[in-house]
């Protein structure tokens, strides 16, 4: 078929409106005929706020039902609080807004409303799945049934990538028609706003107290995270003799911030500067002043703040939990390890303090920044839509 996709109406339904999302967003909207449906803007355990441009997209609010359940992973020791949404006016908001394509996110609720619309009105579903084996690939019978029927009435997948095909594969997709590298950030901007502020660096450094080589986290202070592991790896590199002079610089707020803060006190010789939570817009000055960086997470899709590290030009601790070190890591960006073996926690820092100082190759930087970014995201989503249309690039 002739003709060009931005002729045609494309709605994502999905949970809510991040801010590190909303780039991509008027990205694709400048190309297509884009909207969102929403179950919410945010949620309970979410403090972040909405980027001005945000007012830009169009976008619906469902008047959603939710609950708050509790996730059980004891294959890796955590358990944490998420909120569930849910709601019946997404397949007559589909209706009303009669897309040519709709783009659904995971194997919910959303996706069978959204297989249903493209029933009555024969149009196209991608399904949008960030999950990997190992974050989502442990379900019962029953569940993965309803997966492998969700994954095989869509027309084709997006996934952030080689970890997020993995489980969509399993579940029954060819893999021939996932489009991967769906995910990223205002790469750019970022990368930007860190380089600008490294003239400033010492300053920086001098106005939060930190010195020596830095080592910088950025997340909440929860049990997923893996807080509390990276805090006990420190403890146990530094009685082994290690001598450098290091600061752990933690930036969020969680449930484990009393556990940390007790751990400070047990532990007056580890520098460790906790600014608490910081809004997204004001994170670069943290990035300029830090040398590398760690999230020890033990169960993530594919976090941007792995990218948002790289892209600052921050070598970092990889987490093999992590879905991005398949494809962020390597030699040159940052070492792997697993946070729940503390012997190879505490052998990654040793390989920290051993490597030698400087940030990430530039040109690195800039082709992973140039993949990774808003605009690269969404030229890979209207080819992805060109394909499922069947219309013709000219």
């Amino acid at each position: 078929m002739n003709g060009n996709v931005s002729s045609k109406r494309v709605v994502m339904v999905t949970n809510m409106l991040p801010p590190y999302r909303v780039s991509f967003y008027l990205a694709l909207s400048r190309l297509i005929d884009f909207r969102l449906v929403l179950d919410t803007v945010s949620e309970f355990n979410r403090s972040w706020a909405l980027p001005e441009e945000a007012k830009q997209l169009n976008y619906t609010v469902q008047n959603c039902r939710s609950f708050v359940y509790r996730r059980h992973r004891d294959d890796v020791g955590y358990v944490e609080k998420r909120q569930f949404q849910f709601s019946e006016q997404t397949l007559p908001l589909l209706a009303e807004i009669k897309p040519d394509a709709v783009i659904s996110i995971e194997f919910g609720l959303k996706s069978l409303w959204s297989i249903l619309y493209g029933w009555v009105y024969r149009v196209p579903v991608i399904l949008m799945s960030e999950g990997t084996m190992h974050t989502e690939g442990h379900v019962g019978g029953i569940k993965r049934l309803i997966r492998r029927w969700i994954v095989s009435q869509c027309s084709r997948y997006w996934s952030n990538g080689p970890d997020s095909t993995e489980l969509l594969v399993s579940y029954g997709a060819d893999a021939s028609l996932v489009d991967e590298g769906m995910t990223g950030i205002d790469t750019r901007e970022w990368t930007e706003a860190v380089s600008g502020l490294l003239p400033q660096r010492e300053a920086i450094r001098q106005q939060w107290g930190l010195s020596g080589r830095v080592m910088l986290f950025s997340g909440s202070l929860s049990p997923r995270k893996g807080v509390m592991l990276l805090l006990k790896a420190i403890e146990q590199w530094r009685a082994g003799g290690s001598e450098m002079d290091f600061t752990l610089l933690l930036l969020g707020d969680g449930e484990e911030k009393k556990a940390v803060e007790d751990w400070c006190q047990r532990n007056p010789t580890i520098r460790v500067v906790m600014p608490g939570f910081i809004q997204p817009q004001d994170l670069p000055p943290f990035f300029a002043a830090a040398d590398w960086a760690v999230l020890p997470t033990l169960d993530d899709n594919w976090p941007l703040a792995t990218l948002e590290t790289l892209v600052a030009g921050l070598p970092q601790l990889f987490s093999t939990y992590n879905g991005a070190t398949a494809d962020l890591c390597m030699p040159e960006t940052g070492i792997a390890f697993d946070p729940l073996d503390q012997a190879d926690f505490v052998r990654a820092l040793q390989k920290f303090e051993a490597a030698p100082e400087g940030r990430i190759p530039a040109e690195i930087v800039r082709s992973i920044s140039d993949h990774y970014s808003a605009e690269g995201q969404a030229q890979r989503a209207k080819r992805s839509l060109n394909k499922v249309l069947g219309i013709v690039e000219s």
